[in-house]
């Protein structure tokens, strides 16, 4: 099967490398200029395995910064640390990795594997049938390598959404329109080395992600909070960084060493991702939020998946990619749900409030247990993990007041 992925993100190379190893013939149109930074620094251990399936985790670690668990700041004297190693799984470990150098890493791993990378902006337009097809321009660019004809188009270019635009496709979106902004800044203070830190601010949230020699702080913030903080994105950034308390320690010291990026389109879902000749993938399949790190798994997970349905060929095998991946966006849209309408830690608190007595302490580790497994990526939606934590969430918090911990 000859088959074009547009976009030369991670879902794009995973997926390509898998086909390619297939004997599939694999084109990709890369953008020719990516943005400085991109956002999604922070692994899931779940996706240790599909790095190792790519044979490059090798090389991302020599590059990236050890990632053992997270720290979520409710306040400032409210710190929740955990491991990875609470699930008591094999997966105990992650990374936080510079996306120039990891996308490059699954980029060479696709060429490797025989797929050809073409640095072209791809154009495409519907034929005579309504079908989805390459501009002419981009066939010419690829010098001959399309010409017997492409047999799948695929659209792994992200959040520009390049075929669900052209088709019209019907589409979800959640509750929040949120702007995320980030930058790179040193001297940053960290309480845990290697894991990633989630802040609770007095608006919106935001991350610290430690990498070489820097970290990545991001802030998630509906954009009426940031009026009258400047016309520009630095202005803003800088001035909502400076007046927010609860970060005034840990970037008392702190410089930033870079532009600032702006991220917008949160918490939308395609819900077709396949069609006559052609099939999405990663964020332009579905995004939903990039609190607790799910972006980069989602898309790397989707390739997975969307690879398996490609070489069985079977219209029952790409309705089941879809409904897999489907169920995994909503699955993650609970959770996050869970933290922004302050449920999630509402449940920790009380956890904590009670954790002296006898059946506390006997359901703990028990609960510990599978709601890390949850965070890990490792447990699909729909198990018993995540059934046990809807259950405490609905009524291990039972008339318990969680207006405290809402994210405005």
């Amino acid at each position: 099967m000859t088959i074009a992925i547009i976009g030369g993100g991670p879902a794009a190379g995973t997926l390509a490398t898998l086909l390619a190893r297939k004997g599939h013939k694999v084109g990709i149109f890369r953008t020719p200029q990516r943005p400085a930074l991109i956002v999604g620094e922070s692994l899931l251990p779940a996706i240790i395995p599909i790095l190792r399936e790519l044979g490059i985790e090798k090389k991302v670690s020599e590059f990236s910064v050890f990632k053992p668990g997270a720290t979520i700041c409710l306040d400032p004297g409210e710190v929740l640390s955990f491991g990875f190693d609470l699930a008591r799984t094999r997966l105990v470990y992650a990374y936080n990795v510079p996306r120039d150098k990891f996308d490059e890493a699954i980029l060479e791993a696709a060429q490797e594997a025989g797929a050809r990378v073409f640095t072209q902006r791809a154009e495409v337009e519907l034929n005579a049938q309504g079908k989805p097809v390459l501009s002419a321009e981009t066939l010419a660019a690829a010098e001959g390598f399309f010409d017997g004809g492409v047999d799948l188009l695929v659209d792994a270019g992200g959040r520009t959404r390049l075929l669900p635009n052209l088709l019209n496709l019907p589409s979800e979106e959640g509750g929040r329109k949120d702007l995320a902004l980030f930058s790179h800044q040193e001297d940053v203070a960290m309480t845990d080395p290697g894991n990633i830190h989630v802040d609770r601010y007095s608006k919106g949230w935001g991350w610290r992600i430690p990498l070489p020699g820097r970290v990545s702080v991001g802030i998630v913030v509906s954009p009426k909070h940031l009026k009258g903080l400047g016309d520009s994105k630095e202005e803003q950034y800088d001035n909502f960084l400076r007046q927010e308390p609860k970060l005034r320690d840990y970037l008392k010291d702190a410089r930033r060493t870079t532009t600032v990026m702006t991220y917008t389109n949160y918490q939308w879902k395609s819900k077709k991702l396949y069609g006559n000749g052609w099939a999405l993938v990663g964020d332009s399949a579905g995004f939903i939020d990039p609190i607790f790190s799910t972006g980069l798994y989602l898309a790397m997970s989707s390739a997975v998946q969307l690879a398996k349905a490609i070489n069985k060929g079977t219209p029952a095998a790409f309705e089941a990619y879809q409904r897999r991946h489907r169920e995994e966006l909503a699955g993650w849209q609970a959770i996050i749900n869970m933290w922004y309408e302050g449920t999630l830690f509402t449940l920790y608190r009380v956890g904590q409030n009670y954790q002296q007595s006898l059946l506390a302490r006997f359901l703990n580790p028990f609960i510990t247990r599978h709601v890390t497994r949850i965070f890990t990526g490792e447990i699909r939606s729909g198990s018993f993990s995540h059934k046990l934590l809807k259950f405490m969430t609905t009524y291990g918090i039972y008339k318990q007041d969680t207006r405290p911990l809402v994210i405005n």
